[in-house]
């Protein structure tokens, strides 16, 4: 499972009083419908980087603050320092400190004083002479001007990375056109115009996170399998050739030569063994599939019911990829172990083909595979 690290920030952004303000997540990137999950276990992000500076490159480090704060200017979200000395330095973040509610980084890569300082030689030393009097004066002073360049050299570091682009637009809640990343990668999936978005049914996130697959052609039943297990972090297996009967036209039926007043009406669809057919509707074997998911829970089998939101938007994931050629069901698989007890008087009420089964003396030698549920049934039963 694909996993990406966020944090969970106020609505709006407010000052950062404590490291125990902010709560390192982890979540799928289709976060539609997945809770985040804290990680206790370990320290988060933000910990690691106030501790270990110097494990963090300039990039990753104010990227990481940025999002602290919830701000998109990095020199609004962190006050930059240069190093006092000319010894060279080891890491582009020499220290990270939270000072009433601000973030201060010392930075390497660039500055008026300091190893990389732009200004001559004689007034890195006149910031060192002046610490060793006890005075920051001069230092801060010349970090004051040097805020707004550092700011935008590492705004300029976030314009050429494209995922750091699609992340600021994200945290930051920038409208869709402002994300170029985000509307190549819809355009690559064939969503450029916005116009199609609210009809897909489910985050467009999903699809812009799915992006890689939905841009290749053609579609594979491995490439559905890999985005679904993924996107419901459940067991998925493709049942290809799975066979649908189509209902065949009158027109489209075998006849033979039939001789009319005003002429013969020629015939068709009567060659045995190539395209002549008896009865109403033909067997196809090739248009439709079904997705086995599971064994899951008796919650996770919920879910994916028919009238639940999960299913609803499923479906529609699954139509996206697929187009409208090919038809399928969902069989959501019910473990043996989490199968209930059949109650008539129980709430909620049982369905019968649904969510019931007959009870058994001793346990299940098999998962409860009995539901499956047709996507035409669902696509009419959503609208």
């Amino acid at each position: 499972m694909t996993a990406v690290l966020a944090l969970s920030l106020p609505d709006q952004p407010a000052a950062v009083e404590s490291v125990q303000d902010l709560t390192l997540t982890q979540s799928d990137a289709p976060s539609e419908r997945r809770a985040l999950y804290a990680l206790p276990h370990r320290p988060s992000l933000l910990t690691r980087l106030l501790r270990d500076p110097q494990h963090f490159s300039f990039d990753a480090a104010i990227f990481l603050l940025m999002q602290a704060t919830g701000e998109s200017d990095p020199g609004r979200a962190v006050r930059f320092r240069a190093p006092v000395g000319l010894a060279f330095p080891a890491s582009e973040i020499l220290a990270v400190q939270l000072r009433q509610g601000q973030f201060e980084a010392t930075v390497s890569p660039i500055g008026l004083t300091g190893p990389s300082g732009v200004l001559p030689g004689p007034y890195s030393d006149m910031v060192i002479a002046e610490q060793r009097k006890r005075s920051a004066a001069l230092a801060a002073f010349f970090d004051l001007l040097a805020q707004r360049p550092v700011g935008l050299f590492a705004q300029a570091g976030i314009k050429y990375r494209p995922h750091r682009v699609s992340a600021v637009a994200a945290f930051n809640k920038t409208p869709e056109k402002r994300d170029p990343v985000r509307t190549v990668l819809m355009a690559l999936c064939g969503y450029a115009a916005p116009e199609l978005l609210p009809r897909l049914g489910f985050d467009p996130a999903t699809l812009a996170y799915f992006a890689g697959h939905f841009a290749t052609h053609p579609r594979s039943a491995e490439r559905l399998k890999v985005i679904l297990t993924d996107w419901l972090s459940q067991p998925v297996e493709i049942e290809q050739f799975a066979g649908i009967w189509l209902p065949m036209r009158k027109e489209e039926g075998s006849a033979l030569p039939v001789a009319l007043p005003n002429g013969e009406a020629p015939a068709s669809f009567n060659q045995l063994g190539v395209d002549a057919a008896a009865g109403a509707r033909v067997w196809d074997v090739q248009s439709r599939i079904v997705i086995h998911i599971g064994p899951l829970s008796l919650a996770g089998f919920q879910a994916l019911l028919p009238g639940r939101q999960l299913l609803t938007r499923l479906v529609a994931l699954v139509r996206a990829f697929l187009g409208f050629e090919t038809t399928f069901a969902i069989n959501p698989i019910l473990s043996r172990s989490a199968v209930p007890p059949l109650e008539l008087r129980g709430a909620p009420a049982v369905r019968l083909g649904w969510d019931s089964w007959l009870p058994c003396h001793g346990p299940r030698a098999a998962d409860a595979s009995d539901a499956v549920f047709e996507a035409d049934f669902l696509e009419q039963q959503a609208h």
